[in-house]
This record gives C-alpha cells, sequence and structure tokens, in this order.
C-alpha cells in the first residue's frame, strides 16, 4: 500500500478514536494498535504521569502485541516501573516533548532497561497538551531499525489527536471543578438556593433551602416548584407567570427582588424575600434560579416597632392634648389671679400712701412685706402667661428704635432696691457710645431683670453684681456677671429649660419657679441673638447676650 495512503488511514482512524474517546487511556490501546497496523511495529505500550508527581511516569496495562506473550519479558522489566523526566528513553520524550529513536535496544544506552530478548529497536511518541506532556507512547520491534522521518512525522500528527483527548479532560475537570466549588459555595451560602427547569421541576436545592423548607434536598429534587414552595393561593398565577415568560418572554418577577409568602413542607406561610433570574441553555433550555431569604424574624421586628411606634404617637399624641390643656389651665388660671391682685396692689397703694389714713410704724412694715410678696405674685403671674403664650406659638415682640443705656438704667433702677436689702454692690459700666438697636423695649429690660435677680438670688449677701454693656460692631454686647456661689457643669445645659432648678436653689429654697432664664433665652432670640453662661462652682456665673442692632428679616 502507498505510504502516503497508510499515513492518511492511520491519521483518520486517529482521529475518529480521539473524537470518541472521554479518556486518554480510553484512546490509547485502539490508536496503538492501529499505529501497529499500519507500521509494521509488532507492540505497542503507554505511560502516564504519576497522579501525585506529574514528572514521573508509570508504566501502565495498556500493551498491544500482534503475538500475545511475543514481548513478555520485555512487559515483565516494564509494568509496574516508575521512570523520572529525563530518564530512559520514556523519561527523555516526556522531557523534551519530542519523538525518541533507539535504533537497537541491545545496544542503547538510553533504553535503560538494558538488553532485552526479541527487542531490537524502539521509539517513543510523547502526548502534549496545553505545553505538558500527558502521555508516553512507546512501540518496538524484534529487529534493529535506523530512524523513519515519514514515521516520525505521522506519529507527531497522531500524538496531535491524543492530545485532543487530553485537552478535553483537562476542560471537562476544569468544568466538574467549576461545578463541585459552586455548589459548595451554595451550600455554604446562608440564604436557600433553588433551581427549576421550564417543566416547572425542582433541579437545585442547596443545604440552606432545605432549613427554610423542612425538605431535604433527596425529597425536593424533581419535585414540581409550584407544588413545593409556593403558597396554594399562588400557584396559578406562577403557572401563568412561567407561560407568560416561555412563550412572549414578558417579566414581572424575574430580575426582581420582592417580598412575598413562600410554602413551608408542614403546611404553612411565611414571609420571604425573592430574587429571581433565568439563563437558557441552548441543551437543556430555561432553567429559573433564585434566592430565597426568609424574613419571618425581620417581619416580627417590624410588626413589633409598628406597634410600638403606633402607642409612641397615641402617647404623644396624648401628652400633646394634656400638654395643652396645662397651658389652658395656666393660661386661664394666670388671668383670673391678675385681676384680684390688681385690686389688692392697688388698695395696698392707697394704705401706703396715707389716703385712708395715718399708719403706725408697725403697720408700714407689714404692708411694705404684702407688697413685695404682691409684687412677686405679679411677676410669677406674668412668667406664667409669657410662658403660656411662647407654647401657644403667640409671643410677639414689637420692636422700635431702642436707646441701649435707656434699657440697661432701667433694669438697673428696678433691681436696685433688692440687691440694697441684701448688702450688695450692683454696678453698671457702659463702655463708650452704645447707641440704639431694633428691639421691644419692654422685654429687653426683663431679659436683663430676670438675669440681674438672678445674680442677687444667687450671690451670699455682700456681694458683688456688674451689669455692663459694650459696642461689638453690628451687635450689642451686655454681660451680668456675680461673684456667687456658681453652677455646677452637669447643671448647665439645663439652665435655659422651663421650671428648672438647680441643687443650690431647691437645697436652699431660693425664691423662682425656674421660669426666669427660660424666658430670657425666648426673649433674646426672639431678637435674633444669643445668650451663654460661664460659671463654675465657688466662682460666680457670668451670662452674656449679644444682641444685633437690626432684627433679621426672618424673624
Amino acid at each position: 500500500m502507498d505510504r502516503g495512503l497508510v499515513a492518511v488511514s492511520l491519521l483518520q482512524e486517529a482521529t475518529r478514536i480521539a473524537n470518541e474517546a472521554d479518556h486518554i487511556i480510553d484512546a490509547g490501546l485502539p490508536v496503538i494498535r492501529a499505529v501497529c497496523e499500519a507500521t509494521g511495529w509488532q507492540a505497542g505500550h503507554m505511560w502516564l504521569p504519576h497522579e501525585n508527581d506529574p514528572r514521573l511516569f508509570v508504566s501502565t496495562g495498556v500493551w498491544h502485541e500482534d503475538r500475545p506473550g511475543e514481548f513478555a519479558a520485555l512487559r515483565e522489566v516494564s509494568d509496574n516501573r516508575v521512570l523520572a523526566q529525563g530518564e530512559g528513553v520514556v523519561g527523555e520524550a516526556a522531557r523534551t516533548g519530542q519523538p525518541v529513536w533507539i535504533p537497537d535496544a541491545a545496544t542503547g544506552a538510553r533504553f535503560l532497561r538494558g538488553p532485552v530478548e526479541g527487542v531490537g529497536a524502539a521509539v517513543a511518541f510523547p502526548v502534549t497538551a496545553g505545553g505538558l506532556t500527558v502521555a508516553v507512547l512507546e512501540f518496538f520491534m524484534h529487529e534493529p531499525a535506523d530512524p523513519d522521518p515519514g514515521l516520525l512525522e505521522i506519529m507527531a500528527d497522531v500524538g496531535t489527536q491524543l492530545g485532543r483527548v487530553a485537552d478535553r479532560m483537562t476542560a471537562r475537570q476544569a468544568l466538574l471543578f467549576g461545578a463541585q466549588r459552586l455548589e459548595r459555595i451554595l451550600d455554604s451560602c446562608v440564604e436557600a438556593f433553588v433551581t427549576m427547569d421550564d417543566g416547572g421541576r425542582i433541579t437545585g436545592w442547596n443545604a440552606a433551602a432545605e432549613k427554610v423548607f423542612g425538605l431535604s434536598r433527596e425529597e425536593a429534587i424533581g419535585r414540581s416548584l409550584a407544588d413545593t414552595i409556593v403558597p396554594p393561593r399562588f400557584r396559578e398565577a406562577h403557572h401563568l407567570g412561567v407561560g407568560r415568560f416561555l412563550t412572549t418572554g414578558e417579566k414581572r418577577v424575574l430580575d426582581n427582588r420582592i417580598e412575598i409568602s413562600a410554602w413551608h413542607a408542614n403546611g404553612y406561610e411565611f414571609p420571604v424575600e425573592l430574587a429571581t433570574w433565568a439563563v437558557r441553555d441552548p441543551m437543556l433550555g430555561w432553567t429559573f434560579n433564585a434566592f430565597v431569604h426568609d424574613i419571618t424574624d425581620r417581619k416580627r421586628t417590624e410588626d413589633a416597632l409598628r406597634q410600638a411606634y403606633e402607642h409612641e404617637r397615641e402617647a404623644v399624641s396624648r401628652l400633646r392634648e394634656l400638654d395643652v390643656a396645662k397651658s389652658d389651665f395656666v393660661a386661664t388660671v394666670s388671668h383670673e389671679f391678675r385681676t384680684p391682685l390688681t385690686n389688692v396692689i392697688g388698695h395696698l397703694e392707697v394704705l401706703t400712701s396715707g389716703d385712708a389714713g395715718e399708719l403706725n410704724a408697725a403697720q408700714s412694715r407689714m404692708l411694705e412685706v404684702v407688697g413685695r410678696n404682691a409684687d412677686r405674685l405679679r411677676a410669677l403671674i406674668e412668667d406664667l402667661l409669657t410662658i403660656s403664650k411662647v407654647e401657644a406659638g403667640v409671643f410677639d415682640l414689637e420692636p422700635c428704635e431702642t436707646g441701649v443705656h435707656e434699657v440697661l438704667s432701667a433694669a438697673y433702677a428696678a433691681v436696685e432696691p433688692r440687691a440694697k436689702r441684701r448688702g450688695h454692690r450692683l454696678v453698671l459700666a457702659v463702655e463708650g457710645q452704645l447707641g440704639t438697636v431694633e428691639a421691644d423695649r419692654e422685654q429687653l429690660e426683663r431679659a436683663l431683670v430676670n438675669l440681674l435677680v438672678n445674680g442677687v438670688n444667687f450671690t451670699p449677701e455682700g456681694g458683688l453684681v456688674e451689669l455692663t454693656a459694650r459696642a461689638a460692631g453690628d451687635h450689642v454686647e451686655i454681660t451680668v456677671r456675680d461673684n456667687g456661689v456658681g453652677i455646677d457643669p452637669q447643671e448647665q445645659p439645663q439652665l435655659f429649660t422651663r421650671f428648672f432648678r438647680g441643687t443650690f436653689a431647691v437645697r436652699e429654697a431660693v425664691q423662682g419657679a425656674g421660669l426666669g432664664l427660660a424666658i430670657t433665652k425666648t426673649i433674646v432670640e426672639g431678637h435674633g441673638g444669643e445668650i451663654s453662661v460661664d460659671s463654675a462652682p465657688g466662682a460666680g456665673t457670668t451670662f452674656t447676650i449679644r444682641i444685633p442692632r437690626e432684627r433679621p428679616l426672618w424673624l
């Protein structure tokens, strides 16, 4: 037969075998047999890399002999043999990736297995894939023979075909490894993972799905997904949705993350968060995938928070109602107090003026005490009415061009008698010309009086209370300083809170309802200004007010 035809026939046979084989061992024997039949070599053998070390090659049981037993001595010295790369004819072919031809094994040192009866020529062909030697085929004949370039070329092509088998093995192993890795990842996932084919049958079910739905993988695989995890009331809609997608491609649930109810194996619904998507395989058709997260605990928490929020809203509403009722009550009572108190103060003025007759010294002293207490009561009523207006949102200032020095003098004059009674030294100090501010004179004076009275009340007898002021650009800065008991740092944030009374005021029974500083802050801020405090226990207290000369337009 023509050698060219032999080569073509051998290559076609090797190609057929390589295309049909799933493993290189399966292709090894028929390829070796075909080579022997086509070339006249009497025996062939396959070597493969060691499973634990690819640098070592082991003899396999893949042998072909034209006449069984005629190479028994060779098989005996080859079986169970391990050769390293570069060692012997097999190792050299594995290391170089090139065929190695031994013309006469009896005299060739590279054969390594020594002279073997009945063995003449030997040749080793490497099979490569991905740049690595994945097998070595060796062939033998009884007689010595010189290298045949034509045969080497043919065997190179045969090796290429066998390399394709190895490439498919590698790709298949990589695919299998990837699938196993993905399965391990999904099994370790905290969310249930479920897959369904386009026939509606469950094809994937991870460990989390077993816990979420109460069914083992073995029980779930192959079952109808709709009848397994979809609540009965949603099953018809599920079938319609899947059918609509398969026929029209319309998506309503796919590629979205939604909250819905699922069905447990024990026969009850529970809330889940569902994320779904679909993948089409040319061979297998559509696969529907879903991550399912049980949100029962989250829903319970949300419901509990919602109920707590509703209760809180109801409580706040009731508190608002009570607060309004309290404010209305305070305003009403204060107004009712004001009328008789005005009459009392008026009659006191008549008595103390002597219009109702002369008073002796004792009577004058008693009326003086009554008058001071009446003034205290009137101030308290005014404070309560002011707070009521603030809470009702009707506390309005009436600003006008006001001389700062006049306001300071009026506040000083209002508090001076009280300071003298306690033996205090009340000082008014003004730096330069203060000019005017746009302010409600009466309320600004009231704020300064509150601060001065506070200084007098919390300074031991014989102390010092200073009222100072200076121009500061487009502001006026007013300071009230005393050398009294001071304020605990922990109590300072509450100073401007309504009805707050510090520890010292409670312990020493200092007069006051705790409204003065709150009202002062409201007045100052109503002018667009700000108030600050600097104090330490035993080191006195300093209140500083900054009032803009022009009241901001947004007020």
